[in-house]
């Protein structure tokens, strides 16, 4: 089997790589608060740029796009699966969602960050701009990139 961190992120093709995709999503940013399946999915799923890294059909690390307006992009629902952490996976997924920004000519990008994910994008060049939303308990902040 190819090693996870040598895979490049894609579109999810499938009905089974989208059930792993969402799975992922569920496992890595609902489940641990008890949120019901199904809470993982929101209203711009039909308009955003869903990328993954497979192994076989099942998703190891998930992202999303979407466009705010004509210049701003919004990246969400960022998880790797936690036997796969800390081999890249997400720098990964986050370079190729703001290349697919670029490529559809967006000057930056945003996103909500838990406190515990805050260093990994400062890491990426992002800046806090704002606090976040205060969601189930867990502390967010507003952090913004210019591409």
């Amino acid at each position: 089997m190819t090693d996870p961190v040598a895979r490049v992120p894609r579109s999810p093709n499938t009905a089974a790589e989208f059930e792993s995709y969402y799975d992922l999503r569920w496992r890595v940013l609902r489940a641990l608060w008890e949120k019901p399946r199904g809470s993982e999915r929101d209203e711009f799923e039909d308009v955003a740029h869903h990328l993954a890294i497979f192994s076989n059909a099942t998703a190891l690390a998930t992202g999303r796009l979407h466009q705010r307006d004509s210049s701003i992009g919004q990246i969400r629902a960022m998880a790797v699966d936690p036997a796969h952490q800390k081999r890249g996976l997400g720098s990964r997924i986050l370079n190729a969602l703001e290349a697919e920004a670029q490529k559809r000519g967006l000057d930056q990008v945003m996103l909500h960050a838990r406190d515990v994910a805050v260093l990994f994008y400062e890491k990426h060049g992002y800046e806090v701009v704002a606090p976040g939303p205060f969601s189930w308990g867990i502390k967010h902040f507003e952090m913004s990139k210019q591409l």
